[in-house]
């Protein structure tokens, strides 16, 4: 009989026999031999087994040490890919953590940062949605008329994304145990935001709204969604979670281009809003060598038009005193309008008190100078970006 098969019989007799101290060191002495035998997988899983096994006990301390140990393995393995398997384990072992705040953090954060270096390949399409040009709002058909400009002519490129906040996949996982499982909708929203399910998203959204939210606060529910997600640079999904919530919401059922119900205009905005952003997210090449932050493409090799800036302009007027329900959502289209239409955010001391005044006071800049130079606004479009 070998070592390893003694040390193995004799951590089953300690587990049997409720000896946790010992089962733990032997564990440990399993997991050190392992390291120069087995390969990632075989560590992994015993690791996992063994973690969940002292858990399950409610021992704490040796569980997440076993916990500390598999990360150890993620960073030191040469696994280039996140399976389903993986993500299961990880999943498991945060549930399993749930009594456990401090560590349950430490070990998202830890997984959560080796999955960064792990590629992410986005399923969808990689041309922007198609946009509806239906509507009966004669403000709505002027807007449709001035974002006329095809797509069809960009060739879909198959691109790899690093996400330097964490896989979306994993992200994509807590937010479902987060929701489903604890109704946390606070921490859940806060990874659904760093993935691309944009469709469980908006349902979860729904069910907040419900649960939380007042009557009045339908739309701002979506409009902080669909804001955040577009200032990290998410089109898609930001396009996904709103046709989804719209769609779904039993207060709305209605499906874009709208009008939407003149109770909730903010819903109209988002709309237009989306639509003058198609024009600043046309796909095209991009160097696949550079790691990318999960980002749809921005055109960054010419300036946005004078007409695409004067319709979003326009946007803002319209919906000023929507937009001023809540400041928050004026310093988002502020930061929208810095990053996608060119604008200048005035940061003097001379500055208005009032966000929408300042925002209103960058589009004047911006259209009565809209031939800018091109270093100046690629400059600004990189503007480190945080939402939560």
């Amino acid at each position: 009989m070998s070592s390893s098969t003694r040390l193995f019989d004799k951590l089953e007799q300690c587990k049997q026999n409720k000896d946790f101290y010992q089962a733990h060191q032997i564990c440990r002495t399993i997991y050190v031999r392992l390291r120069s035998s087995s390969n990632d997988e075989q560590i992994l899983k015993f690791l996992f087994e063994s973690a969940c096994y002292f858990l399950e006990h409610n021992q704490s301390n040796s569980g997440y040490d076993l916990c500390k140990c598999y990360i150890e393995t993620l960073n030191r393995s040469q696994l280039t890919e996140l399976t389903d398997n993986t993500i299961q384990q990880i999943c498991i072992l945060f549930q399993s953590l749930k009594s456990f705040h401090d560590e349950r953090t430490e070990f998202a954060c830890n997984t959560l940062r080796w999955s960064s270096q792990i590629p992410f390949y986005p399923q969808q399409d990689e041309q922007l949605p198609s946009l509806p040009s239906e509507s009966n709002s004669s403000f709505s058909s002027s807007i449709l008329s001035t974002l006329t400009e095809s797509t069809s002519a960009n060739e879909p490129t198959k691109k790899v994304n690093y996400h330097k906040t964490g896989h979306p996949k994993l992200h994509e996982a807590f937010a479902r145990i987060l929701w489903e499982q604890e109704k946390n909708y606070k921490d859940s929203r806060y990874h659904y935001l760093r993935s691309y399910d944009g469709q469980s998203f908006a349902t979860m959204l729904i069910e907040a709204h419900q649960t939380f939210g007042y009557p009045s606060e339908i739309d701002l529910f979506i409009a902080q969604t669909v804001l955040q997600y577009l200032l990290l640079r998410n089109f898609h999904t930001a396009y996904l979670v709103f046709v989804t919530y719209v769609e779904q919401h039993p207060k709305i059922r209605q499906t874009p281009p709208g009008p939407f119900n003149h109770v909730y205009p903010m819903l109209n905005f988002l709309w237009f809003l989306l639509l003058c952003l198609r024009q600043t997210l046309i796909k095209i090449p991009r160097n696949h060598n550079n790691a990318a932050s999960g980002e749809p493409n921005h055109r960054l090799d010419i300036l946005p038009s004078t007409e695409t800036t004067r319709c979003f302009s326009s946007l803002v007027n319209a919906y000023k005193q929507s937009l001023e329900r809540d400041s928050t959502l004026v310093q988002y289209v502020e930061r929208i309008g810095t990053l996608f239409f060119g604008l200048k955010q005035k940061q003097s001391p001379s500055s208005s008190s009032n966000p929408f005044e300042n925002l209103m006071n960058s589009l004047t800049a911006n259209l009565s100078n809209s031939m800018r130079g091109r270093e100046q606004h690629q400059h600004q479009s990189d503007i480190d970006l945080e939402v939560d």
